[in-house]
């Protein structure tokens, strides 16, 4: 029996069923990252060091477990879905494929840290579940402009990278790289409205730029929260 698996299907009840097929492939004490990676994230590459990885199989998709053991003596952690044949025709970013190619996308995560990036997400990252533009918010978008007389932005070609279980859309320009939250209902302080678009629309996040300094900062959430040696 693996403890963090047991705790995650404690605390993930919904995902896994009694009926699911699992394979457990192998547990390992580290991974091996590359160069790239390490200099590209260099905060997110700390954390995986310090991580428990079960590798894993749920009715034939490949997963990886990454655990660490939070101040309070808990067992935490990313659920990342391994996609190693993906169709995806999005104009995906070097530094998000980069992220798939050495960890996956996050599926799940359990006894999170809060406030986090990670908090009621549906998933993060992960290519397939991926899509241009807002997560189906249009029609609001554009009554809110047309009410208060505001020009749309330009918003079609934005990759959606992360959905919020309210729908709430985080979003890269795959030009600039920079990060746009479209969130309809925000109750969070870390967010500024986006000049000149109504309120519970576009909104930046603060100290959160760029898709890697997004990364970064959900890391760096994470790395706090985890003992010394977790």
């Amino acid at each position: 029996m693996n403890e963090d698996f047991e705790e995650f299907k404690k605390n993930i009840s919904w995902f896994i069923s009694q009926s699911d097929k699992i394979d457990f492939l192998n547990t390992e004490t580290e991974i091996e990252l590359t160069e790239k990676f390490c200099n590209t994230f260099p905060i997110l590459s700390n954390l995986i060091s310090k991580a428990r990885i079960l590798t894993l199989k749920i009715n034939n998709q490949l997963y990886k477990l990454f655990s660490w053991t939070n101040k309070n003596g808990l067992s935490c952690g990313w659920l990342n879905k391994i996609e190693q044949n993906t169709s995806s025709q999005l104009p995906i970013i070097e530094e998000h494929k980069l992220l798939l190619n050495e960890i996956g996308g996050i599926q799940e995560s359990y006894n999170q840290p809060e406030p986090s990036l990670s908090n009621n997400q549906n998933f993060m990252f992960i290519e397939s579940e991926c899509s241009l533009g807002i997560n189906d918010w249009d029609d609001y978008y554009k009554e809110l402009c047309e009410e208060e007389n505001v020009e749309p932005i330009n918003y079609k070609n934005l990759v959606c990278f992360v959905v919020e279980a309210n729908g709430d859309a985080n979003t890269y320009d795959p030009k600039t790289k920079e990060i746009l939250l479209f969130s309809h209902d925000h109750c969070f302080d870390n967010v500024e409205v986006l000049e000149n678009q109504p309120e519970y629309t576009f909104h930046t996040i603060n100290g959160v730029v760029n898709f890697v300094d997004y990364v970064e900062t959900l890391a760096a959430e994470w790395k706090n929260e985890i003992k010394k040696h977790g």
